[in-house]
């Protein structure tokens, strides 16, 4: 024996009284019992390796949790498939499997067939079991069991033949039965009974079990040499796992086409779902492309937007329109009158005055026609830069002028007018905030202006100082 680890005794026993098996107060006995059980598992594991049969080993949990419906009253070691075999057929396990049967039992070791030991308060036992829950493997034992002699009035098939010579080359002491009910001896067994025994685990939603039960006594008394005997059972069982259990070689309902089927299913939903994500993340990359080339456009219009229609030069930086178009070389207009030899004839304001009828007196214009530029004299910037401040509500606004707002989120405050635009706005000064306003959103507020306007002075012009005699 490789690993005669188990030796049990009464006190690992009581670990799993019905009293404590709620608590976890008593996790810790239980898991020194759980830790010795696994280290003789791995003895059992090389023995059914060199038998050809592949399985990983799992021991349930030693505290209450939802896997055992929050109750440790026993401890189990399973001997079941190994992970890959495990994923095949949990793929097609879980089809049409509702959310709430995975919570209802969230233990995945009734959905395969499996070897095990068990140990409870009042004995140990070494088993196979294969639960209503293993379909496949369900499936395929009563394909094994169904053409029996009594049903069909023919010598029983060679499956089921070799089925129950397996279970008659049992010892003596194991027994088939379906749950904790009613058992029958191994030697004993037909293919009627082992459909017998199919039949009421389905109906009563428990395992179909084979194995070998030792009461708590007799493990105690002979616990020098209990190890061995159990894994020695475990190995006599391991021709009943290989005829029962699901496998490509043991296949018996034709389940490696299903199989195939539901591999070809699913590379093709992969392939699909690799498709719809490539299409959105194509769509993605677009978007934003789309995102960034609007948000550059913008960039570029506020860009423009903010510089002026025309960038000055040298030569038109400093001189007014009428002397830029001297320095090009443009030709001067003509007067309207000329005297002898075209030669210009100039007039004095005095002699246009003159001209004009004395009834008519020149009128003044209103406010709404009057004109926004005036010609500027020779030598001075271009008048048609300049642009004079239409007028706001109660009179003509100008930098230093006290208004009122008319609408808007400042509506009825009290401002000061900054800087004018000349496009139709001007800047208020409204206590410490400052903000840009249409010039028709305001109210000139004459009465509150405290100070002269800045275009004039409240100094005195200083008198020239006399020169002094030399």
């Amino acid at each position: 024996m490789s690993h005669p680890s188990l030796h049990l005794t009464a006190r690992d026993f009581d670990a799993y009284a019905a009293e404590k098996a709620t608590s976890k107060a008593y996790s810790r006995p239980r898991l020194e019992v759980k830790q010795r059980a696994l280290a003789w598992a791995r003895g059992v594991v090389a023995r059914l390796a060199e038998l050809g049969i592949s399985v990983d080993v799992h021991g349930s949990d030693e505290h209450p949790s939802i896997r055992n419906k929050h109750r440790a009253d026993c401890q189990w070691v399973f001997f079941w498939r190994d992970q890959a075999a495990r994923d095949e057929l949990d793929r097609l396990l879980d089809r049409g499997r509702s959310i709430s049967e995975a919570i209802d039992d969230p233990s995945p070791f009734t959905r395969h067939a499996f070897l095990a030991l068990r140990i409870s308060e009042g004995e140990v036992q070494v088993c196979f079991a294969v639960h209503p829950d293993a379909k496949v493997d369900v499936d395929n034992l009563r394909a094994r069991v169904s053409a029996s002699e009594e049903a069909t009035g023919e010598p029983a098939s060679p499956l089921a033949a070799e089925l129950t010579s397996a279970l008659h080359a049992l010892p003596e002491q194991f027994s088939l039965g379906a749950g904790g009910g009613e058992r029958v001896d191994c030697s004993a067994a037909t293919p009627d009974a082992i459909a017998e025994m199919l039949r009421r685990a389905a109906d009563g939603q428990v395992p179909l079990w084979i194995g070998w039960a030792i009461p708590r006594e007799t493990a105690v008394e002979h616990a020098d040499i209990l190890d061995e005997q159990l894994e020695d059972a475990i190995v006599a069982l391991a021709p009943i796992y290989r005829l029962v259990a699901w496998s490509r070689e043991n296949d018996r309902i034709a389940l490696d086409r299903k199989l195939e089927g539901i591999e070809q299913e699913r590379a093709r939903a992969h392939a699909e779902l690799e498709a719809e994500n490539e299409r959105w993340r194509s769509e993605q990359a677009r978007a934003r492309e789309r995102s960034m080339e609007q948000a550059r456009a913008r960039g570029d219009e506020r860009v423009e937007a903010a510089l002026p229609a025309r960038r000055p030069t040298l030569a038109t930086l400093f001189k007014s329109t009428s002397n830029a178009g001297a320095a090009r070389g443009e030709p001067r207009p003509s007067p309207k009158h000329g005297g002898e030899g075209g030669a210009p004839v100039r007039r004095t304001q005095h002699a246009d005055a003159e001209q004009q009828p004395r009834a008519e007196a020149p009128q003044r214009p209103s406010a709404e026609h009057a004109p926004r530029a005036q010609r500027a004299p020779a030598g001075e910037p271009d008048a048609a830069a300049k642009v004079t401040p239409e007028p706001a509500k109660g009179g003509v606004l100008e930098k230093g002028s006290r208004v009122r707002v008319r609408r808007g989120p400042f509506g009825d405050k009290i401002g000061m007018v900054s800087e004018l635009d000349g496009r139709g706005g001007a800047r208020v000064l409204l206590g410490l905030l400052s903000t840009r306003l249409e010039i028709d959103d305001l109210e000139l507020v004459v009465e509150g202006r405290e100070r002269p306007a800045l275009s004039t002075s409240h100094r005195k012009p200083l008198a020239p100082t006399p020169r002094k005699a030399r």
